[in-house]
């Protein structure tokens, strides 16, 4: 998980690099802003980074805020330790230094996902999930600059002491809002399934609410100074306990064990394979067919046992009436007549009768096709073959993955079903990526039509 290998860096970097942290804290802020800026570079340009591990940990541990997030967690719980213990005799000292990092690379998730942001409030591009994520994060912003202005050593020591501590309890509400901002956007993928979201939502919830419960119980402690601790200790462990299971089942109630379609994918795109079946149309036709050949021959075997019945009558009734030797030569040339005919009839009711041509409403071929998404156009390429969709491939140029791939699984296999982009229903919290797969989608059926 990114934000576990993030966590581990920033202590690491707390614990051991203390001390180099506080005698020149400006040569760990330079290399935290040239990252900074690397990574917005990065991902506003048209730069495509096909190596998963370098996009999604190497640029994702900066774009994301999940280094930026670890080192307020270090800020925090270093103010929530127990006085006079071993890890807040290492921390406290370089807390502020720790801050200025913290939001240093901050900005790399802020600036990213802000340009996004504001771009989609300019087409008008938003849900519920967009207004909270962006009141939010624009309250967080709003807290966590002047605080980190205030860290500095020389605009710490021209204000008063009070004061100080007064404006800085705001970052309470500020850790509070990454809580928030973490579950908004981690819950809905949580409860469709996605991978590493569950665990994501458990190990935040266990940091951030162990964190609140930890800071009540040493406010407590230092100012009730009880002389047993068990009680509160107990207390203190329901509370932690209790809302990270919460946490837990509402991100596992909505998660559905229904089977996701099995993609392929490759350079970016992801291919939906979709097997060929007998048409229902078809299927008539072939048990029309055969019904008919089977009423002709059993119309034929009734016809030949007739035909043998009235024989046999005609042989026995000469026998008894003692006809004469003319009339049997007579009859016997009937019957050979008769013998003659049948094979022509048989000949002629064997003869197969010609199959209509099908029709078919799409030509057989490949079609591609592009359209409008959520932060850029969206691609969709379609195989048919004989009326039947074969593969359904999708990529976008700058939609976000996870919104994306959401869209995909829960609008391709529709369009694969129906062999048509009319009627689909589009993903709930991937609107636009799913608008944008359909519009791709009817424009390639169009051309198949041509």
């Amino acid at each position: 998980m990114l934000f576990l290998t993030a966590l581990f860096i920033a202590i690491l970097i707390a614990f051991y690099l203390d001390k180099p942290l506080k005698k020149c804290p400006a040569a760990f802020y330079i290399p935290a802003a040239v990252l900074t800026v690397a990574s917005v570079v990065i991902a506003q340009s048209d730069i495509n980074i096909f190596d998963r591990f370098v996009r999604d940990y190497v640029l994702g541990i900066f774009s994301r805020g999940a280094l930026g997030t670890a080192f307020w967690a270090v800020v925090m719980w270093a103010g929530a330790l127990p006085n006079g213990s071993a890890p807040i005799k290492k921390l406290m000292p370089v807390r502020g230094e720790l801050s200025i990092t913290a939001a240093i690379l901050t900005f790399a998730h802020i600036i990213t996902y802000g340009v996004q942001y504001i771009t989609n409030l300019i087409k008008g591009r938003t849900g519920s999930d967009f207004v909270v994520t962006s009141i939010v994060c624009l309250v967080m912003v709003l807290i966590m600059t002047p605080l980190t202005v205030m860290s500095f050593k020389k605009i710490r020591k021209k204000m008063n002491g009070k004061t100080w501590k007064k404006i800085q309890r705001l970052a309470y509400i500020f850790y509070a809002c990454i809580y928030i901002h973490i579950l908004v956007l981690f819950l809905p993928k949580a409860q469709k399934g996605r991978e590493g979201y569950f665990l994501g939502i458990l190990v935040y919830s266990a940091v951030f609410i162990g964190y609140a419960v930890m800071r009540i119980r040493k406010y407590y402690i230092t100012n009730k100074k009880p002389e047993k601790k068990l009680v509160p200790n107990t207390v203190c462990a329901c509370a932690f306990a209790l809302p990270v299971a919460l946490a837990g089942v509402a991100a596992h109630n909505g998660n559905t064990n229904s089977a996701k379609p099995s993609v392929v994918t490759e350079d970016g795109a992801a291919t939906f394979s979709f097997a060929p079946e007998t048409t229902a149309a078809a299927g008539y036709a072939v048990t029309t067919s055969d019904d008919s050949k089977r009423s002709t021959e059993a119309a034929e075997k009734t016809d030949k046992n007739t035909k043998t019945t009235t024989t046999s009558a005609e042989v026995d009734k000469k026998k008894d009436e003692k006809s004469s030797s003319e009339e049997e030569k007579q009859e016997e040339k009937q019957e050979e007549q008769s013998g003659s005919d049948e094979p022509a009839q048989e000949q002629h009711e064997d003869t197969p009768t010609a199959e209509p041509q099908p029709a078919y409403k799409y030509k057989n071929g490949e079609y591609e096709a592009e359209a409008e998404g959520y932060a850029g156009r969206v691609h969709v390429k379609l195989s048919v073959e004989n009326d039947v969709i074969t593969s359904i491939s999708a990529w976008a140029d700058d939609d976000d993955p996870d919104y994306f791939s959401d869209a995909m699984n829960t609008v391709i296999p529709q369009i694969g079903a129906k062999g048509s982009a009319e009627g689909i229903d589009a993903c709930s919290g991937a609107t636009y990526s799913s608008n944008g797969i359909i519009e791709a989608a009817r424009k390639a059926f169009e051309q198949a039509m041509s």
